[in-house]
């Protein structure tokens, strides 16, 4: 079901490579026979499969250098319902809470018109936000990570299929441990999964341990060098290029603590003013953590400063809301409604607000 302009136009472009072949060789059949009748919008060129050539071909070569993917971000809003998985450990965040893709579906028409309202000039993209690998107490030798494949055995027909066909996205999200965030995307890349136009990634520093560490990740606060998201969104986008992808790749990174905001909380990408920007990512500061209302939006209007960050293009922001699973007081107190989140109100009982709209909002 479309949920805003542009709806379906979304849902014809994040279909797998292989899948768009075979429905373009399908309507060419179907043209031949009359088959195909009806008016219906124009859908945008969508680019065939890479020629293949020998290694070093300078042909292939310059037209991977050529390649410029089309902008998500800059056309919608990305809003994520984050958690481990449909139907597991809710306590991690409401994605968990429902059954599948349909109670999802109607859980979130609210926010996903409520958005749509308030960004007229924005579609909103639906997402499954999947705790990817989850950092765990450390074993001996092991990287502390508990990744999805060990419950879920098939991510690409359970989550990312499906959600292509809605026109929705998938949101692969590493809690890093003591693996790396280019091994984590090494690996997201070699399970195949973003050869899928839908799937975006996120990293998550607060879960990352140094070498050595005894503590459980996240004790103390982790963090990532900008020269190591630099490298990942290289890969990012050498492998867009290469692949001929029609859409850019979405990398978001969570934090919490900035340099610009200088509250004690460690600064998450260590050396951010040296990060880099590439043709075919976006790259998306995420306002994460606990907090009141004008603390989050103090640190979201701080940690995506254009002028101290001159980089920025892309922000988020991660609400998160009380559940009957979790004991301990772990959400915002209280949650942002749709009009803080989008600058048009205050938070409550004060006067400072989110001075950019956010272009991600993530619900957990």
């Amino acid at each position: 079901m479309a949920f805003s302009p542009g709806y379906a136009h979304m849902t014809s472009i994040f279909i797998n490579r292989r899948l768009r072949l075979t429905l373009l060789s399908l309507l060419v059949l179907a043209a031949a026979s009359g088959c195909v009748s009806g008016r219906t919008d124009p859908a945008p060129p969508q680019p065939g499969p890479a020629q293949e050539g020998p290694a070093g071909d300078p042909v292939v070569e310059k037209r991977a250098e050529e390649h410029r993917a089309v902008s998500i971000l800059s056309e919608s809003t990305l809003f994520t319902v984050y958690g481990r998985a449909f139907g597991r450990a809710p306590i991690l965040g409401r994605l968990g809470t429902y059954s599948g893709f349909e109670d999802m579906e109607q859980d979130i028409r609210p926010w996903v018109e409520g958005i749509s309202s308030r960004h007229e000039k924005k579609r909103v993209i639906p997402a499954v936000h999947l705790i990817y690998a989850m950092a765990t107490p450390c074993e001996p030798d092991d990287d502390c990570l508990l990744y999805l494949e060990g419950i879920e055995k098939d991510i690409v027909g359970t989550y990312i299929e499906p959600a292509a066909r809605r026109g929705w996205m998938v949101v692969l999200d590493t809690q890093i441990g003591k693996s790396t965030p280019v091994e984590q995307v090494r690996r997201i890349i070699d399970k195949g999964y973003l050869e899928y136009d839908n799937v975006a990634v996120a990293i998550d520093p607060e879960f990352s341990a140094a070498p050595g560490q005894e503590t459980p990740p996240g004790r103390p606060i982790g963090t990532v060098k900008a020269s190591q998201i630099n490298k990942v969104q290289r890969m990012l986008d050498d492998y867009t290029k290469e692949h001929r992808l029609p859409t850019r790749k979405i990398l978001i990174v969570h934090q919490f603590g900035d340099a610009n905001v200088g509250d004690g909380v460690p600064p998450m990408i260590q050396d951010k003013k040296s990060l880099q920007t590439f043709d075919n990512v976006e790259l998306v500061f995420d306002a994460d953590g606990l907090g009141g209302q004008a603390v989050k939006m103090v640190k979201y209007n701080k940690m995506t400063d254009a002028a101290v960050y001159p980089f920025t293009r892309f922000r988020g922001i991660k609400i998160f809301f009380p559940n009957r699973w979790e004991k301990h007081g772990h959400f915002d107190t209280p949650p942002m409604e749709l009009d803080q989140i989008f600058g048009l109100e205050p938070a409550t009982g004060g006067k400072v607000r989110i001075e950019t709209r956010p272009d991600v909002v993530i619900i957990a």
